[in-house]
């Protein structure tokens, strides 16, 4: 197929708002022995690296012999690069086009080697289509979304759109095009590996009002979500940005005699609780479509290893069992896995009830929550005072963006990224507490405190209170300290 195909396509979607998808199904089903090839060069975030402004700046300087003072100051460079073609028609094939956008991506090598690799793409693509290469390998917004792409390989192949989606998150979208390029069914693999890792989204907050299903199961939370994965000879744990968590003594103990079977399993850590570690769902089905309540049934465990939920006919009945003043989860009866925590699987509500405290903002991780999809810096690592110094206490998502208090980094997956100084913001606290696996929080963090310093955010001897609350188990020896030891 010629790259013209493939550039125009693009160019024919930025004008439509809707069923872009449509054009992209069309270039599908033309190359149906390998889709991937079509996909990877429409859609940006199939690259883990793609190529900033300056970098395509040190390319043109590369490719033209320019110095930086003989061209115009913030230029649009994907145009300019776009310029250079000597091409009247587009006669490259996309195979090459995509073996070069590949080497190009490649983040072991320099600007130069780029410059040089892209020299003969000036002599084979006209400028119209040129201009959709750079985009490609640029970090900038392509017209082609993640839908898109998903949705027509759906309507190309015969296949359900939320089947592909989650099978696109657990085993990467070149995957998922190979084995629809070799007629192979997706079923199988919608059920993530048992022992690697899985990101664990925070649930979505809303009210009542909003949530799109009617008979829920009601719990308060506790504590940190995790994934506890139970194999064959062993056990695995991670948090919720999918890193390594070293398992406890007293967790294996509690694996073997909960008599918990082989698979992936959602739970909570609380600490304080007769048993810090309590199963709320089961992650690895062998059919997808069996619902939250269902699933919940089937956990094959003793009973206290299953954290206790109240089941209410309809969401709108929650008040009756918690009040006013807790926040409190739903999960749908009815909700189908996407190991997301999408709005159709559980909402968070009362959240305005949990204490907003100050924390400090020491660092953020890039997870990647599709596989061979760009890293997201979706996950940031609170502190809180502890003397003189702050002390990590977790990893939190944010509703407010955080990346421009960040110091210069590579946008690589598990990257830990450092802030240019400590930066405080506010954090409503749904869980936080200090046990066998160290101090934890589960919250989001909702907005900057511009006027806070280190003197406002929360102590390290204060974090277990914050979701007990002082009046819930605390008494005066617990807040003002012990005055017969002398310790305030």
């Amino acid at each position: 197929m010629n790259y013209r195909e493939v550039a125009e396509t693009i160019r024919v979607a930025r004008a439509y708002d809707k069923n872009r998808y449509k054009l992209v199904q069309n270039l599908l089903m033309k190359s149906h022995l390998n889709q991937w090839r079509i996909v990877y060069l429409m859609y940006a975030s199939s690259s883990k690296h793609r190529l900033s402004d300056e970098d395509l700046r040190e390319i043109y300087f590369k490719l033209t012999d320019l110095y930086p003072e003989e061209v115009e100051e913030n230029p649009d460079i994907i145009g300019l690069l776009s310029e250079l073609s000597r091409a009247k028609k587009t006669v490259a094939i996309t195979d090459r086009v995509m073996d070069i956008t590949k080497k190009v991506l490649d983040p072991s090598i320099t600007n130069t080697e780029r410059a040089a690799l892209l020299r003969p793409v000036f002599f084979r693509v006209e400028r119209q289509d040129l201009f959709y290469l750079i985009l490609r390998l640029s970090v900038r917004k392509n017209v082609i979304n993640r839908h898109d792409v998903i949705k027509a390989l759906g309507r190309a192949n015969g296949k359900l759109y939320r089947n592909l989606r989650k099978a696109s998150f657990l085993i990467g979208m070149e995957k998922v095009c190979d084995r629809l390029s070799r007629n192979e069914e997706i079923q199988d693999v919608l059920t993530p590996p048992i022992g690697r890792p899985l990101i664990v989204p925070s649930p979505a907050v809303t009210d009542v009002d909003t949530l799109p299903f009617g008979k829920s199961y009601l719990e308060i939370p506790e504590g940190q979500w995790m994934t506890l994965h139970v194999m064959k000879g062993g056990v695995r744990l991670f948090d919720s940005g999918g890193a390594d968590v070293e398992v406890e003594f007293d967790t294996l103990q509690m694996v073997e005699s909960a008599k918990i079977a082989e698979g992936i399993y959602l739970v909570e850590y609380a600490s304080g609780r007769d048993n810090e570690l309590l199963i709320l769902d089961q992650w690895s089905q062998d059919d997808d479509m069996i619902h939250f309540e269902k699933r919940r049934e089937n956990i094959s465990c003793a009973p206290w290893a299953i954290k206790p939920m109240i089941e209410i006919k309809d969401a709108v009945y929650y008040m009756e069992h918690v009040g006013i003043k807790e926040s409190v989860l739903l999960w749908n009866a009815h909700g189908i896995l996407s190991y997301e925590n999408s709005i159709y699987e559980v909402g968070l509500l009362n959240s305005s009830m949990s204490r907003r405290s100050v924390f400090a903002v020491v660092g953020g991780v890039y997870t990647c929550k599709e596989i061979g999809a760009a890293p997201k810096l979706s996950k940031w690592r609170v502190a809180v005072r502890d003397g003189e110094d702050l002390y990590p206490v977790g990893l939190i998502e944010s509703q407010t963006n955080l990346t421009r208090f960040t110091n210069p980094h590579k946008i690589i997956e598990g990257e830990e990224v450092t802030m240019i100084s400590p930066v405080y913001v506010y954090v409503d606290v749904i869980g936080s507490g200090w046990g066998d696996y160290g101090a934890y929080i589960q919250g989001q963090i909702t907005s900057v405190a511009s006027e806070a310093g280190q003197k406002d955010c929360v102590g390290i001897d204060e974090l277990e209170a914050l979701s007990k609350g002082w009046e819930e188990g605390y008494d005066d020896i617990d807040r003002h300290g012990d005055s017969d030891s002398g310790v305030e």
